[in-house]
């Protein structure tokens, strides 16, 4: 006589089928379960060796500073540090402060850059580009470089503007992001 408790059969032959399951496939179900387990348990591993051996190799690559460099209240992202400034001021003077704390309004070197900065500023703040006579550059002399971003507007400075790059005249206060770090 059979007898069934839950899944378990009382009583010998073969444990009843699944509703869905094809026959002699749920019959191994705990083979799969505990294969399923060791994959996770493998891909956690893989994941967490992964993760160790690439910071390990940015906290030793040279130029970059580490986090713990970086200045009080400032942000540390791709090996570099943020300033994003909560006063106003205007282009020359963002400059000035950037410049005394040894670094420079933003030069941004990437669209992963500008991407950042357009979703983590507020304010319309000014970066390192400004016009020289026809053309804009950045603060550390290099031409803008318009396959990165283009500037909409007529004005000599230029700042970031929602989801654009845009100038106006440098007199404007605004805030301002400075970065160290190239």
């Amino acid at each position: 006589m059979r007898r069934s408790r839950g899944d378990a059969v009382i009583g010998g032959g073969s444990p009843p089928a699944s509703p869905g399951c094809l026959p002699g496939l749920c019959s191994n179900i705990w083979f799969w379960r505990c294969t399923t387990g060791i994959l996770a348990v493998v891909s956690v591993l893989i994941l967490c060796i992964h993760l160790a051996v690439n910071c390990s190799s940015r906290k030793s690559s040279s130029g970059s500073p580490p986090p713990e460099s970086c200045p009080a209240d400032w942000l540390y992202h791709q090996r570099k540090c943020y300033c994003f400034s909560e006063k106003v001021k205007d282009w020359n003077s963002s400059q000035s402060f950037c410049a005394s704390h040894n670094s420079s309004l933003i030069v941004i070197e990437s669209q992963q850059e500008l991407k950042f900065i357009m979703k983590i500023t507020k304010q319309d703040p000014w970066i390192g580009l400004r016009k020289t006579g026809e053309e804009f550059h950045w603060v550390n002399g290099t031409p803008l470089d318009t396959n990165l971003l283009t500037v909409k507007g007529s004005g000599e400075c230029a700042y970031i503007e929602s989801d654009v790059v845009s100038s106006s005249g440098c007199s404007l206060p605004r805030g301002w992001v400075c970065k160290i770090g190239s």
